[in-house]
Order: C-alpha cells, then sequence, then structure tokens
C-alpha cells in the first residue's frame, strides 16, 4: 500500500518496509474485513537535546478505494493515544507542500506547520513538518 501511495515521493515502498522491519516503529493497521485499508506507523527519534525524544508519525496511508471515509482520522487519533501512553507530549510529521488533502486532515485535527523543509523526499518535493500538542484538542474516535 505504502509503494502505491507514496512512489510519487520516491521508493516508499521499500523505505516503509525498512521501517516496519527496524523493530524501532509500531504500525496500526484499519481493516475492511480481512484486508488492510490504511495503516499509520509512528516511532521515535532523537530530540534536540541529549537524552530526549521525539514522536513521529513516519507514515500514514489510506487505499485510495477507501479514502474520504475518516479512516485516516481514526488511524492519526489511535497514534496519537499511543504516543501519550509513551509519555509523549508532542507528535510530529512531514507532508508533502502540495498534498493538500493531508495537510487538511492534520490541521482540522489540531496540527500546525512549523518549518518548510525544501526537497525533503527523495523525489525532491519539499515538506511541511507540523506538530500537534497532545492533550490540547479532543479525542472523537475510538482506538481499541
Amino acid at each position: 500500500m505504502s509503494g502505491e501511495v507514496f512512489s510519487i515521493y520516491g521508493p516508499y515502498g521499500r523505505t516503509v518496509t525498512r521501517w516496519f522491519e527496524s523493530g524501532l516503529t509500531l504500525t496500526l493497521l484499519f481493516m475492511a474485513g480481512d484486508e488492510p485499508v490504511g495503516f499509520v506507523m509512528i516511532g521515535t527519534l532523537p530530540g534536540d537535546t541529549d537524552g530526549e525524544t521525539r514522536a513521529e508519525v513516519l507514515a500514514i496511508a489510506v487505499a485510495p478505494g477507501f479514502q474520504k471515509r475518516g479512516i485516516g482520522r481514526k488511524l492519526l487519533r489511535c497514534a496519537e493515544k499511543r504516543v501519550e501512553e509513551w509519555g509523549e507530549k508532542r507528535l510530529f510529521l512531514h507532508t508533502a507542500r502540495e498534498n493538500l488533502p493531508a495537510q487538511k486532515l492534520f490541521l482540522k485535527s489540531g496540527y500546525r506547520p512549523i518549518a518548510l523543509k525544501k526537497s525533503f523526499y527523495p523525489s525532491g518535493q519539499d515538506a511541511l513538518m507540523m506538530v500537534s500538542d497532545l492533550g490540547n484538542h479532543p479525542r472523537h474516535s475510538p482506538c481499541a
């Protein structure tokens, strides 16, 4: 799914597989029957100061035939709940500057842009770095 959804940004089918196999990430799936139709991958990365970590959404995707059904929002809420359980206070993510549907989801979900990263993606696109201060917005979607 990641190869299909992220192909315009570079070889993300391989990248996401490597992240998954690293054992350093958590991947949550959204299922339609027996079929995974969405996922969110989260992890903690070194922060700006020694010993500090930064929780980040490394990837979030919904299969094209299942988009616009609230699945992305549910996945994002579940990711937020998990990183709060880890003791993190903020959740970061990156999204392509031209990916307006994703930006709309993130803005509606309480994220705000904090930086523009030039040529962030392997194919050269710019990315917006966004952050949410967890606990400052209501959770509308339950997470099992």
